[in-house]
């Protein structure tokens, strides 16, 4: 055997063996969760943890080095941690069917293409899927800047989940509806990850313009900005805003007194996904 094919022979056995421990420390991991798993009992009604999972992403494309996409490897670990949250409990998916077919491939790549992924033709149906327990997970058109449906007015309810996602987290492939953006509703509790945004709900007795919620919110002590207006007769209004804010945060008593409001409500929040951060 001539020396170039037995070079090419060596690396190609040391992938091999690269392979191998890859395999060895994936079945590690797994079964580490399984014990996570176990220790939790039937503590949540899914294993989904979105900070956790948005700190890990992050923590891997910081440290990532070579030729080797950036893009797959935030594909690659989505399906590990999609495949062992599985484990963990119920895990399944409700898309709102719309006609291109990109919230179906936002959800696909980020929940992971073994995961059950069912859809709806109606957005309150995404919404009364997540609530009553049949999926875990719903994904829901970014709302636009007006809606005379807009699906998030139905989570003034103590017990409504919350908004727990923003898609897509990472750069999108060869998906179908490019720029396509959604939010994720889930029967968990959004937490903390250093790089978030919270949304809040505001429902008002009179009609405002878009530049009076960000001289509100500032009056207040927060930065943020209008999302969504309601234009279904009922005054409702999506509001984002920089950073985790939990219902008992004081300055959402700020924005009840102010002139005209009449209800405000925290209906969840996301980390901010990589394509923003890097924007930043």
């Amino acid at each position: 055997m001539d020396r170039p094919q037995a070079k090419l022979d060596d690396l190609r056995s040391e992938i091999d063996e690269i392979d191998t421990a890859l395999h060895d420390l994936i079945m590690r991991r797994a079964a580490i969760v399984e014990n996570i798993a176990a220790a939790k009992g039937e503590q949540a009604a899914s294993g989904m943890r979105p900070g956790r999972e948005a700190e890990i992403l992050r923590r891997l494309v910081a440290r990532h080095d070579g030729r080797f996409p950036r893009g797959s490897l935030v594909r690659i670990w989505r399906e590990i941690i999609s495949a062992v949250t599985a484990m963990q409990g119920p895990y399944s998916v409700a898309v709102f069917d719309e006609e291109h077919g990109g919230l179906w491939d936002l959800s696909r790549d980020y929940f992971g293409t073994c995961t059950k992924i069912s859809t709806r033709s109606a957005r309150r149906d995404v919404v009364g899927s997540v609530a009553d327990g049949t999926v875990t997970h719903g994904v829901l058109p970014y709302p636009p800047e007006e809606d005379d449906r807009p699906w998030w007015a139905g989570l003034w309810a103590p017990d409504a989940p919350q908004i727990v996602l923003r898609l897509p987290f990472a750069a999108t492939g060869n998906a179908r509806g490019r720029g396509a953006q959604a939010l994720v509703l889930a029967r968990v509790a959004p937490e903390p990850t250093g790089d978030d945004r919270s949304l809040i709900m505001i429902e008002m007795a009179e009609e405002r313009r878009r530049v009076v919620f960000a001289e509100m919110l500032d009056r207040a002590g927060l930065k943020g900005r209008l999302v969504c207006a309601s234009r279904d007769g009922s005054l409702q209004y999506l509001v984002e805003v920089e950073g985790f804010l939990e219902s008992g945060d004081e300055r959402l008593g700020r924005v009840m007194e102010e002139a005209d409001v009449e209800r405000v409500r925290v209906i969840g929040g996301y980390p901010v996904p990589l394509s923003e951060s890097a924007k930043s």
